[in-house]
């Protein structure tokens, strides 16, 4: 930096260092008055005053400066300012010409990095990540942020391995532990990110930090703990985004709410997250005049994923001469489903880069008469999207259980069973029903064959269930205990990824023991692919379903697999989805009890019957195949027609 005379410069700096940015603010306007071509006070200035908000005047200064003195560290904070803003070519643009200026300044390649990252461009993010680190091995930010990277294309040992060195290279260093927590979690140690959280919350009590804690108490199975800790986060962090999300999701695995419960929640969620939207006037409505109505569906999880799986075969079934389908994809990560979901779309518009704004922008260009939301709260939402109201009809389907809370959000996609129209004041959407079941199952191709019930064979049942940890609650594992003490020979196989760590596997056994069940009569599996998940259900004979939040895409799996779940009747939603499936198949007078004593006496009786529950077994797939279930050309006329009454009306 060239310095100025006494008193000027160097006091401003000294000042802007000490964190007195009022009075170095002072200091370098009146040293402009001065000298206006002083390049370092127009520089310094501007970082200043983006700090402010005051985001043209600081790009304007530090252009000056640059246009006065092209240093590669002004160009520098210009991109860093113009990335924050969303201007990701401008950006660029300054990165690259800071790095062509000073080629040894490992911190520029850094953020070039970060940008690069950003733009979902992982082979030149990572070299510019590798430079950094060949340039300053030591720069804790670039091993950590090559590890987010690492994570973000699945590699996640390497991930790990990343965070860690950042962690030895600054052992303060909070985003690392936070982000060493996350690459944890994703391989199953679970108890190893929670302390992973806690040593960066311990460096930084940030709500991000905070928010995963809770996260992972939800992964191991204490909602109670999940609730309390988005609630922390959102008493000082109200517009915590994730955390506010997150809570919503985690109501609905406790008994300690209800449907009453939920559209409060989400009526506060749309009171922190919905004020201040810049434009919510939907677009105006353009005549059909015989066109197709424009859909767009918008997703985070055009993926290997529940949401991938429900509406693969809608895609491939859409008429038309009656519809025009954009996806909106929100995913990170491809992969195969991706492709062939891409190949049932018009048109795909990749949004994971943009923000809000311009999505939004997109989406009226493209004339999207109705755009439905398949996330509701799920990770990777783009609810505030929909709350800048692109087109003029806007509809939650298939990937929530519950009203979003958007005031913007005009209909919710549902069947009679698992929102009876008596429930119809607990949501903020007006309610839609299908006629049969609200989701259309797209089995999987490579399935393996129906095996015969393990019964049979062993003598002794064996129920299952595969269900996440988050929804094994007390009340459930009171449940399910009382049923094995009633089936003397039965056992019980447990299958989850979260069943990867120990201490979630001990914990579990230890609340069985105090029902009464042993160890011997349990069973744990973690996380397989999904060949090998699918062939797991010919060791099940029935799947015990959870509460409240019962199976969904598990269930659907299940019964394509040859294997019935037995369900209770919920109180919400989504404690309702398997009995909507066992009531298009037929199977509710069997398979859906009323209460607890009716659940055990049910599993009770099908334990005497093994020869009738192998012949539904080996009957059950066809029946599936048959069933309004899997009709993916019927199914897709009524959601046709559904829209088409909804643009109507």
């Amino acid at each position: 930096m060239r310095n100025s005379r006494p008193g000027s410069l160097s006091e401003a700096v000294a000042l802007h260092q000490q964190g007195r940015l009022d009075e170095a603010e002072r200091l370098y306007t009146a040293l402009l008055f001065r000298e206006p071509d002083n390049a370092d006070a127009h520089h310094l200035l501007g970082t200043i005053l983006d700090g402010r908000g005051e985001h043209e005047a600081a790009i304007a200064h530090i252009r000056r400066a640059i246009a006065l003195h092209p240093a590669g560290p002004f160009h520098h904070n210009l991109g860093l300012i113009l990335m924050r803003h969303g201007r990701m070519a401008e950006a660029q643009a300054a990165l690259e010409t800071a790095t062509s200026l000073s080629p040894q300044n490992a911190e520029i390649h850094l953020s070039l990095g970060n940008l690069l990252h950003r733009l979902r461009r992982p082979q030149e993010a990572g070299d510019e990540y590798h430079r950094a680190i060949a340039l300053d091995p030591g720069l804790a930010a670039a091993h950590s942020d090559l590890g987010i990277l690492l994570m973000d294309v699945g590699r996640l040992d390497d991930a790990i391995a990343s965070f860690a060195r950042a962690i030895q290279c600054q052992p303060d260093h909070a985003q690392a532990h936070g982000n060493l927590g996350v690459g944890l979690e994703k391989v199953g140690r679970l108890g190893e990110a929670a302390a992973s959280f806690a040593m960066a919350l311990h460096f930084r009590r940030d709500p991000v930090t905070l928010s995963n804690l809770a996260n992972n108490a939800k992964e191991r199975g204490d909602i109670d703990r999940a609730i309390a800790g988005y609630r922390e986060v959102l008493a000082t962090h109200p517009g915590h985004a994730g955390a506010d999300s997150n809570l919503q999701m985690a109501l609905h695995y406790t008994t300690a709410a209800g449907p009453a419960d939920f559209r409060a929640a989400a009526r506060e969620w749309a009171a922190r997250q919905a004020p201040g939207a810049p434009d919510t006037t939907p677009p105006a409505r353009q005549p059909l005049a015989g066109r197709p109505l424009r859909i767009g569906y918008v997703s985070g999880d055009f993926k290997s994923h529940p949401v991938g799986y429900f509406i693969e075969g809608v895609l491939a079934a859409h008429d038309r001469t009656r519809v025009h389908v954009t996806c909106y994809c929100n995913n990170d990560r491809h992969d195969a489903l991706t492709d062939r979901l891409r190949a049932g779309a018009d048109r795909w518009v990749d949004i994971a880069a943009m923000g809000d704004a311009e999505a939004a922008a997109r989406i009226r260009q493209d004339g999207i008469d109705i755009l439905v939301d398949l996330s509701g709260h799920t990770d990777r939402n783009r609810l505030h999207l929909f709350i800048r109201r692109p087109a003029p009809v806007q509809v939650s389907w298939l990937g929530y259980f519950g009203t979003t809370g958007v005031p913007q959000m005009d209909w919710i996609i549902a069947d009679r069973t698992v929102l009876p129209p008596a429930e119809q004041g607990f949501y903020t959407e007006k309610v839609w029903y299908l006629p049969d079941t609200y989701l259309c199952f797209t089995p999987p191709a490579d399935a393996p064959d129906v095996t015969p019930a393990p019964l049979i064979q062993t003598g002794s049942l064996t129920f299952g269930s595969f269900h996440n940890r988050a929804k094994i609650t007390p009340e459930t594992v009171a449940l399910w205990s009382r049923t094995l003490l009633a089936i003397p020979h039965a056992r019980l196989f447990l299958k989850a990824r979260q069943f990867d760590d120990v201490g979630v596997r001990q914990e579990l056994r230890a609340q069985f023991l105090a029902q009464g069940v042993g160890h011997a009569r349990l069973r744990f599996e973690g996380m397989t692919d999904r060949t090998r998940y699918l062939q797991t259900y010919g060791m099940v004979d029935i799947v015990l379903d959870t509460l409240p939040f019962g199976g969904g895409t598990t269930t659907a799996e299940a019964l394509w697999m040859g294997v019935p779940t037995l369900t209770l009747r919920g109180d919400r939603w989504a404690g309702r989805i398997g009995e909507s499936f066992l009531r298009v198949l037929g199977l509710e007078d069997r398979f859906v009890a009323a209460d607890a004593a009716d659940f055990v006496a049910r599993a009770a009786a099908l334990a005497s019957d093994p020869d009738g529950l192998n012949r539904l077994r080996l009957d059950l797939r066809e029946q599936v195949r048959r069933s309004p279930l899997c009709d993916a050309a019927g199914f897709t006329r009524h959601l046709e027609q559904a829209f088409h009454g909804m643009w109507n009306a």
